[in-house]
């Protein structure tokens, strides 16, 4: 489809057909059940885990456990709703923005490649400082640095690492990559959930979380807090591209639905067991990361904690910066068709300057982290929940009913997501005296 991104591998073949960019001859798919189950795993189960036990210290046991599982159906079926439209009207959409753009129209998918790419952009700079937090945490951990030395050479580091990792082709090619990650991250979680358990006999928690605060503080932590649990799960960004990557026989739809029921089941199981163990363990004054409670474990422990935290993450930017690649390498193959620049040339220049620039970003601003909850409010609804059931019922005819129930589930997560994004905004308020720039 004329503008639709597409990936480095497909410019590079379509190149050779007498310079024609929009002509894509050979796609090359090699995806499975088991690569597309560890991109979703690297996508969703991320260092947000070892925050769950606080989340809960503020929803308490009643509420938090219930808006988990709640989000984690909305987020299954929602999911399930997009899966269903990529192969509508005989076209076989390749992005998330060509499959609304076949069902909608193309206003409809220009919108909605803004806040993809606006999510997937905005997330992997949380990473980049994620990524600086763990390294820096390790290397305090071990003696090498102080704990408050600045976080830029860090993430300096890791920019070097994510230039080498950045000229994988496509989405399709970085499967090793995702399979490393969403090892570490099922490595962490494990050493969290691990750490948890052997101080869960403390039996903590209240049904209704802490209430040792003003009634202010216990409102504004429990919006920011539901945004934290609500949001865990969300992968919508760059489903319809991982389904893309999957081999047929079986039917692509057929596989990505198994993959993503495994893979959502999978880490919604694990993120209840670290958060129950966790509040269990440490009840309303569990620390905003279970790494960080004090003498939670032996220091080798927190060491390689923090260092698959460090690897997942440099994991997790390749996966959700493989969209933004092919959206930035076709948009240039367009406005240069009689330009002979050799693919790999434009792969290594616009892939660098984009990871230079998230770097820059990410030192200069390392308190960023604190905006992701706010990403999460705006961005969830329309991604997740909106354009996958708008456009589920523009293809499917359902009952009045059916689609009364589907239109008050918009308004719901609409709810929920406003709810949290008022949260979010006030933890930022509260925080922003300890901000600084370079810091």
């Amino acid at each position: 489809m004329e503008g639709s991104p597409r990936s480095s591998r497909d410019l590079e073949l379509a190149s050779k057909d007498h310079g024609d960019v929009t002509k894509v001859l050979v796609i090359e798919r090699h995806g499975t059940v088991f690569t597309s189950f560890m991109h979703i795993v690297t996508a969703i189960m991320g260092a947000g885990v070892l925050g769950l036990p606080n989340a809960l210290s503020w929803l308490g046991w009643v509420g938090g456990l219930a808006l988990m599982t709640t989000f984690y159906g909305v987020t299954l079926y929602c999911a399930h709703l997009l899966i269903e439209t990529v192969d509508v009207k005989g076209r076989k959409a390749r992005t998330y923005r060509e499959a609304t753009e076949n069902i909608l129209g193309p206003l409809a998918g220009k919108l909605l490649a803004g806040l993809q790419l606006s999510t997937l952009i905005l997330v992997s700079l949380a990473y980049f400082i994620t990524a600086g937090t763990s390294g820096r945490a390790a290397l305090v951990a071990v003696g090498h640095y102080g704990v408050d030395q600045a976080l830029w050479p860090v993430i300096l580091a890791f920019c070097g690492m994510q230039l080498f990792l950045a000229q994988m082709p496509n989405l399709d090619s970085t499967w090793i990559s995702s399979t490393v990650g969403a090892t570490m991250s099922i490595g962490y979680s494990i050493i969290a959930l691990g750490l948890c358990l052997a101080q869960a006999g403390h039996r903590q928690g209240t049904l209704g979380g802490n209430s040792d605060v003003t009634t202010a503080a216990k409102v504004f932590g429990v919006m920011n807090a539901t945004g934290q649990v609500a949001f865990a799960l969300n992968f919508a960004a760059i489903l319809v591209e991982v389904q893309d990557t999957l081999r047929e026989p079986p039917a692509a739809d057929v596989a990505m639905k198994r993959a993503t029921g495994l893979a959502i089941t999978f880490v919604f199981l694990f993120y209840m067991a670290v958060a129950i163990s966790g509040y269990l363990a440490f009840g309303d004054t569990v620390a905003g990361s279970v790494l960080a409670e004090p003498a939670i474990g032996p220091v080798w422990v927190i060491v390689l904690g923090n260092i698959m935290v460090f690897i997942h993450m440099l994991c997790a930017v390749q996966l959700l910066s493989q969209p933004v690649y092919a959206a930035m390498e076709s948009a240039f193959a367009q406005r240069s068709r009689r330009a002979r620049a050799s693919p790999l040339a434009v792969r290594i220049v616009w892939r660098s300057l984009y990871t230079l620039l998230l770097t820059f970003v990410a030192c200069l601003v390392p308190f960023f982290a604190d905006v992701v909850g706010l990403v999460g409010a705006l961005f969830y609804w329309p991604t997740v929940v909106v354009f996958p059931v708008v456009m589920w019922l523009a293809v499917y005819p359902a009952p009045w009913v059916k689609r009364w129930a589907m239109q008050g589930l918009n308004a719901g997560v609409l709810v929920v997501c406003l709810v949290a994004a008022v949260g979010a905004m006030s933890s930022i308020v509260r925080n922003a005296s300890t901000y600084g720039l370079f810091h």
